[in-house]
């Protein structure tokens, strides 16, 4: 019987049950994640828990092991060299997901480069002490493993570890993809818990396949939410105390997809710049994000962006919907793109309304026709209202985001170089002039049927487009947090007040403060349901929290901090180029990072 083992299998097997250990160490430490969160009743969720957590915990050990260390061992086996990296990474890992427990424990948020700058030195230095004892700890274990290892395995225990972890993490993705596709809150609620923890969707193609249907599943599950408790934000921090609006003012909301500030003008936008010189205007207006689903998260709950996950998963509706439904407001939602895609709206804003219209039928899929529909269905609806009964209004256009006009469109706007991004811009414009004259229409009927005096108009955006004006390579949206991508039109009628212009900095998290307080008489500190104020207050915003898809940014007046997506931190200036020597305010950064967190507590 051949007694002998060559270096490379030798410390494959040492470095691999060294892994296991870390992925034991780690989910002892991990479990401080899981005190804060509340196990469901039903049995499959229970089963997600224990499956997804076991299995993304020895992820996390195993991944610098099948990145770094098994290579190194097949390249260059030298046990002088691989054990102590080993070890150090290790240590490294487990240090850093105990504080990363220990702060989210304390802020419900977890570490990276923005809230290390708020850790302070003795926080440093205990991460340094978990480290050396880490270390020790993982070198003592790598000597006892080597010594064991110095004779053939009799049985491939190794191949039932890995299988066991391999089948909790496919039954556990499985889970959560099935679970996605039928807003099962009790399996959706644990993403916020874990650090870098992204679950798999396939929302999409199942619905392409016709394997989901998307309406069943979300009223089946809107009925089965009716008096459950949902989630763990505490959301609003206080019960609301409103009062019935008097008088019962109408409540209209369009949004035009990715049209920044700066097309709000007679050239581009003729109908909205002429209804903007008959209301307010925000000149001034930044939204919550540089995405659809974080500009119109911010518009809608007056949060940071950073809840939307976690809103999303627990189906949590804002508190502006709750009473539009609370005061018996007729309900004309429509949206040119699916309300499941990308935004997530049957998730979130309209989480509780019933029937909800998911997608607008063409015979085209070209926006255009889309948009154009939506109108006409917005027209219908009001021809069939109830007139003794006020009325909610959401309208969300998509032409300039798909860049898209009618062929035949009499008005074009040319490119003025022989470039893509020239071409690109021109279609932006020609397809922002298309919506403009949607958006004309509405507001004629309005008048034409005598409403607009009784009616809350609101025209914006959910964020901006960029066409790399500045040549910083920022094309299109959701990739950068300057003013082109967060800056938008806001334009907001509301009957009895005069025409202003107004100035200060103003963002979407002041929308849902200004409605509850003027039109549903809530006399709740805002802070109990949101992060803005009114805009009527005249005050403008100090620091400003943007959102991405996998990111956020602190907006100051003066600097943009992005909280980059791999972790890291960059600070720019105002024309977005990188400052070389940053100024941090801490207590921006805190009472930033504050906000992020505060209604979980």
């Amino acid at each position: 019987m051949n007694t002998t083992v060559t270096p490379r299998r030798r410390l494959l097997r040492t470095t691999g049950w060294f892994a296991c250990t870390v992925a034991l160490l780690l989910l002892l430490l991990g479990t401080q994640y899981l005190s804060h969160y509340v196990l469901p009743d039903q049995w499959d969720a229970r089963l997600y828990t224990v499956l997804a957590y076991t299995s993304h915990m020895a992820v996390l050990a195993f991944l610098p092991w099948l990145l770094l260390v098994a290579p190194l061992c097949l390249l260059l086996p030298r046990p002088g060299l691989v054990l102590p990296l080993s070890a150090l990474l290790a240590a490294a890992g487990a240090a850093w997901l105990l504080l990363d427990a220990l702060l989210f424990a304390e802020q419900q948020f977890h570490l990276n480069a923005l809230t290390m700058t708020l850790l302070g030195w003795q926080t440093l230095a205990f991460g340094v002490l978990y480290f050396v004892i880490f270390a020790a700890l993982g070198g003592l274990d790598l000597r006892w493993l080597w010594r064991r290892t110095a004779v053939p395995a009799r049985r491939n225990r190794g191949g039932w570890v890995a299988a066991g972890v391999l089948g909790a993490l496919l039954v556990a993705q499985l889970q959560h993809v099935w679970a996605d596709a039928h807003y099962y809150v009790p399996i959706t609620g644990l993403t916020h818990y874990l650090p870098l923890y992204y679950p798999a969707t396939a929302k999409r193609i199942l619905v392409r396949h016709g394997w989901v249907d998307l309406e069943q599943n979300r009223e089946r599950q809107l009925l089965a939410k009716v008096g459950r408790r949902t989630g763990q934000m505490r959301y609003p921090q206080s019960p609301l105390q409103c009062s019935t609006p008097q008088p019962r003012y109408n409540l209209v909301m369009v949004l035009v997809d990715c049209m920044r500030d700066d097309m709000l003008n007679g050239e581009v936008a003729p109908r909205l710049s002429h209804f903007a010189d008959r209301a307010e205007p925000f000149l001034n207006h930044f939204s919550g994000g540089n995405a659809s689903r974080m500009g119109v998260f911010s518009l809608f709950y007056g949060l940071p962006a950073t809840y939307w996950q976690q809103v999303e998963s627990t189906q949590q509706p804002p508190v502006l919907m709750q009473q539009v439904l609370a005061n018996g407001y007729q309900l004309g939602i429509f949206g040119s793109s699916p309300l499941y895609r990308p935004v997530s709206l049957d998730r979130t804003a309209f989480a509780r309304v019933p029937d909800l219209r998911m997608e607008t039928p063409s015979t085209t899929d070209r926006a255009y026709e889309r948009d154009w529909r939506i109108t006409q269905e917005w027209l219908g609806f009001l021809d069939g209202r109830d007139p003794d009964r006020p009325f909610f209004g959401f309208l969300f256009y998509d032409s300039p985001n798909a860049k898209d006009a009618p062929d035949d469109y009499p008005v074009r706007f040319f490119p003025e170089q022989d470039t893509e991004m020239a071409r690109r811009f021109a279609a932006y414009r020609t397809a922002i002039h298309y919506s403009d004259s949607l958006i004309g229409e509405v507001l004629d009927d309005l008048e034409r049927r005598g409403l607009l005096e009784e009616t809350i108009v609101l025209v914006t955006a959910d964020h901006g487009e960029g066409f790399d004006e500045d040549g910083l390579g920022f094309a299109g949206h959701g990739n950068a947090f300057d003013r082109r991508q967060l800056r938008v039109p806001f334009v907001l009628a509301w009957p009895g007040r005069t025409p202003a212009r107004h100035a200060h900095r103003t963002s979407h998290d002041d929308w849902v403060v200004t409605v509850m307080q003027e039109l549903f008489g809530c006399t709740n500190p805002a802070t109990d349901y949101a992060s803005g104020r009114s805009l009527f207050d005249g005050t403008s915003w100090d620091w400003l929290i943007a959102g991405g898809y996998h990111n956020f940014a602190i907006l100051e007046p003066d600097q943009v901090i992005v909280n980059q997506v791999r972790g890291g931190m960059e600070v720019r200036d105002l024309a977005y180029r990188l400052k070389p020597d940053p100024k941090l305010h801490q207590s921006v950064i805190a009472q930033a990072l504050r906000e992020t967190s505060r209604f979980y507590r």
